[in-house]
C-alpha cells in the first residue's frame, strides 16, 4: 500500500523526499564523535555494537544528503 501511495503525485508533482529529509537533518555531536572514533581507532569501533554502526551510517547518509541540497551541516545549531 505505501509503495502505491509513494508513486502517486501529490498536488502538482511528486514529493521531493530527499529534500524533505535534508531539511529535517540536525547535527548530532554524539554521532560526530562516533565518526571521529571510527577514523581514529577502527578496531575499537568495530567491536562496538551494531546499533551504533548502523546509526552512524544513517546519520552520515542524511548528512551527505543535506550537504547535497545546500544545507550547512557544519553548524552547531543545525
Amino acid at each position: 500500500m505505501s509503495g502505491t501511495l509513494g508513486r502517486v503525485a501529490f498536488l502538482d508533482d511528486f514529493p521531493d523526499k530527499d529534500r524533505m529529509r535534508a531539511e529535517a537533518f540536525r547535527r548530532d555531536e554524539r554521532m560526530e564523535q562516533f565518526a571521529a572514533l571510527r577514523d581514529a581507532n577502527p578496531d575499537f569501533f568495530e567491536r562496538m555494537g551494531p546499533t551504533v554502526r548502523i546509526s552512524l551510517g544513517y546519520y552520515e547518509n542524511d548528512k551527505k544528503n543535506a550537504a547535497a541540497h545546500g544545507i550547512d551541516v557544519t553548524k552547531e545549531s543545525n
